[in-house]
């Protein structure tokens, strides 16, 4: 699975959000403990990878310490997963509170939580190795700061519906954006498999996020063990989202 697909995996969950927020019964004990150790084995080799490229800098130690997708710098390579990662973490955390308001409960927002604020602080983390690396090129550089703007915009036009719905504004990159997208969507409530919403939608993140260059590189084992725990935790054979999914999410569902 590309790094790129992630995308689609974040408009997919966030189209069908209602399936998973309003579906009987909780999100089992066995989930949301794979989950969290999951994130943080992520955070942890994240956290590692990052420590390493500063000290490389200090020393002007060009170390790969992690593969390298080939003519591209290491810091652009890490930045770039935890950029398009974010995507996914900010909804699925956006769905699973949602989920607890719901049904009245506070079961899983303080692990939820936890690992949302931990993705703020290797995200932070990564920004600022990116603008001490002098090895990065003003036109990389550029290319990042694009990236960064793409994926908070998507995320906060995909997580608005629900945000507004249960009040989780403090989830959005920029609230008063994010307001504004769900103003302007106000047919969002009503969205079907065969929204043309959604189809629009769609095929403008794949125009945005395109599976070239860095987003071509292949996801780590545990983004892809985190996009298959979240996929499952959908309503088996629901048809709107077995519409969706094309082969790529398909596969990264069935691991």
């Amino acid at each position: 699975m590309k790094l790129a697909y992630l995308t689609e995996v974040a408009a997919i969950m966030s189209a069908h959000g209602r399936l998973f927020i309003e579906q009987p019964g909780e999100v089992s004990t066995e989930d949301i403990g794979d989950y969290y150790v999951l994130s943080r084995n992520r955070f942890n080799r994240w956290m590692k990878d990052l420590s390493e490229l500063e000290r490389s800098q200090q020393f002007n130690d060009r170390r790969h310490v992690v593969k390298k997708v080939a003519g591209r710098q290491t810091t652009q390579t890490i930045v770039e997963q935890i950029l398009i990662n974010e995507m996914i973490s900010r909804i699925w955390t956006v769905l699973l509170l949602a989920r607890d308001a719901h049904n009245g409960i506070d079961r899983i927002r303080p692990v939820a939580r936890n690992i949302f604020l931990g993705h703020l602080a290797v995200r932070h983390k990564a920004l600022s190795v990116i603008l001490t690396d002098d090895g990065i090129s003003s036109k990389d550089l550029l290319a990042i700061e694009q990236l960064r703007k793409s994926t908070e915009r998507w995320t906060d036009l995909l997580c608005c519906s629900i945000m507004g719905q249960y009040d989780l504004w403090e989830y959005a990159f920029n609230k008063d954006r994010a307001l504004e997208f769900l103003h302007d969507r106000g047919d969002q409530t009503g969205l079907s498999h065969r929204s043309t919403s959604w189809v629009l939608i769609l095929a403008g993140m794949r125009h945005s996020f395109p599976d070239t260059e860095g987003l071509a590189a292949p996801v780590h084992d545990d983004d892809r063990r985190l996009v298959q725990l979240m996929l499952n935790s959908f309503p088996e054979n629901a048809p709107e989202m077995t519409f969706w999914m094309g082969s790529r999410v398909r596969a990264a569902k069935q691991g």
